[in-house]
Formats: structure tokens, C-alpha cells, sequence
């Protein structure tokens, strides 16, 4: 993958000691440029705002829009309602600070699309169903859509042959007492990049969330069921049909959830596509960003 480098990172949040940080990509020579928001996946259990798509941030010039790449805290030491107050508050510091920020009139922070992958995908729709006023267009892709459908509820292989931790391998990383962290680095260098799988393997993603076991607690995060009340705006949702990482029925569920209830909806399934199917510094996508700026 090519190197990215971010024009500006700026922390939008300190939890205690924790800082948590954003990184900005500015396109040149535009007035009142659009933001597009995008978060990372990892299962909301590891990962960075470093693991951007080069097709991501090659859009800023193409269209002329402001990308963010935004960090937040992990679980299993916070748990996804924690997660979503980041996002929460992230979505605030754009709204309220990043003009005077930037400067007058570079950015237009009352146009905002979300984004993001696998976990990241997850905190798209979250944004989509609950933050007022609602993006003005939302882009998930691959994305996690219910901690307790099919795909989650029972033990998964490795994805692509990666290394299956054991519990005492990731025990400092499954301890719900230890510190959090709001990014984590890569493998091999980094232990926690092996908790996703561990999660497939042990099918625990409810339980590292902290709502297993209470439908009270886990119904605000199962997206399909939540559509008919809160809605969604246009939607552009991206997922082959041979992830090993998030089933797609995942995906099909929600698509749908927002064709039945009358909302508007691209849906691109690409036949043979695994997850990542986005990464590789060649991959374009004008369909989906005709779309997006058609709201924007």
C-alpha cells in the first residue's frame, strides 16, 4: 500500500490521560469543500486511522472533498456505547470546530458523509440511525451490522490462512481492567492485530462488545432492526460475496431492511470479492463517489 501522509492530526477527544486523535487530508484550491468521515474496522477490537484505502484519500483532489480519518477507544476495555460516544463527539468536533480550525471558508462541515470498513462500517450505520441531524450520506463498507447474526454466533476459521492467538496469548488484551487505547499497531509487531480472528475462532464479538446476554443492552446495535424507527439517510453499501471476515449476509440484511422501508440504497456486492477487497493502490470506485457527491 503507498504511503499517506495526513496534511493535519488534530486530537478531537481526551478521555482522562487518552488523547484521541483524527487525521486530516485537504484538497487544494477548494472553497467550502464537503468532509467525508471514515473509520477504521478491526471488530472495534484493534486497528488505526492509519489503515485509510489509497483510493480514499486519492479522492480528496479528485473531488475536491475534505477526508478524516478518525482513531477510538477499543474493547473490550470500553465498551461499543463507549465506542459510539467517540464517534459521537467526533462527529460534534467537526461540526462545531473544524472551520475555524482549517480556516474561513476552506471547509464546509454541514455537509458530512460517514464512512467506513468492516468494525468502521459498523460505526457508519450507527451514525446513519442516530446522530442529529443525520449525515447528509453514508458509505458502508463490508460492514459488521448485527454482534449477534449468524456469522458472529459461531466459530469462524482464519480468515486467509492469519494466525488464531490463543486466550493466553491475548489475555493482557481480553483483560476489561487494563487501560484503553484508542489505536493499536500491526502485525506481526503487534499481539492485539491477532484479536479479530481470536474473536471469529472463540465467536465472542457480543460478549468482547459487552452486551452479551441482554437483549436491552445488544438491541440499539442489531442495525437491520432498528431501520423502520430511526431510518437511515442514502445509503452505499459495498461487500463481495466471499468475505471471510463479515459474512455478507451481514450486508444483505440491512439492504433489505432500507429497500422495505422506502430509503434510498446502492447496494455493490461484487461476485468472489473477500474482505479488502478495497486496499490495493489500484482500486477505484467512480460509482460509489458519483453517488456520495450527488448527496453531498
Amino acid at each position: 500500500m503507498a504511503s499517506i501522509k495526513p496534511d493535519r492530526t488534530v486530537v478531537y477527544k481526551t478521555v482522562g490521560s487518552l488523547q484521541i486523535p483524527m487525521d486530516i487530508f485537504l484538497p487544494k484550491n477548494v472553497r467550502n469543500a464537503p468532509v467525508i468521515l471514515w473509520f477504521h474496522g478491526g471488530g472495534l477490537l484493534q486497528g488505526c486511522r492509519d489503515s485509510i484505502a489509497p483510493y480514499q484519500r486519492d479522492g480528496v483532489q479528485k473531488y475536491g472533498y475534505v477526508c478524516i480519518s478518525a482513531d477510538y477507544r477499543l474493547a473490550p476495555q470500553v465498551s461499543v456505547g463507549e465506542v459510539f460516544e467517540d464517534v459521537k463527539d467526533c462527529i460534534r468536533f467537526i461540526r462545531n470546530n473544524l472551520s475555524c480550525l482549517l480556516g474561513e471558508g476552506l471547509v464546509d462541515a454541514s455537509r458530512l458523509a460517514v464512512s467506513g470498513s468492516s468494525a468502521g462500517g459498523f460505526l457508519t450505520l450507527l451514525a446513519g440511525l442516530y446522530i442529529d441531524p443525520k449525515p447528509h450520506v453514508i458509505i458502508p463498507i463490508y460492514p459488521i451490522t448485527d454482534p449477534l447474526g449468524t456469522f458472529f454466533n459461531k466459530s469462524q476459521p482464519a480468515p486467509n490462512g492469519r494466525y488464531s492467538a490463543s486466550e493466553e496469548e491475548m489475555a493482557v488484551h481480553l483483560d476489561v481492567n487494563a487501560p484503553p487505547i484508542a489505536n493499536s499497531g500491526k502485525a506481526p509487531e503487534d499481539p492485539r492485530s491477532n484479536m479479530y480472528v481470536y474473536m471469529l475462532r472463540t465467536a465472542t464479538l457480543a460478549q468482547l462488545w459487552g452486551v452479551a446476554g441482554n437483549e436491552d443492552d445488544v438491541a440499539p446495535y442489531r442495525i437491520s432492526r432498528r431501520i423502520h424507527e430511526y431510518g437511515l439517510p442514502p445509503t452505499y453499501l459495498l461487500h463481495g460475496d466471499a468475505d471471510t471476515a463479515v459474512g455478507v449476509e451481514q450486508s444483505d440484511e440491512v439492504a433489505g431492511a432500507i429497500l422495505g422501508c422506502g430509503g434510498t440504497l446502492e447496494y455493490e456486492r461484487p461476485h468472489g470479492e473477500d474482505h479488502f477487497l478495497d486496499k490495493e493502490d489500484d482500486y477505484q470506485n467512480d460509482k460509489l463517489y458519483n453517488f456520495v457527491m450527488r448527496y453531498l
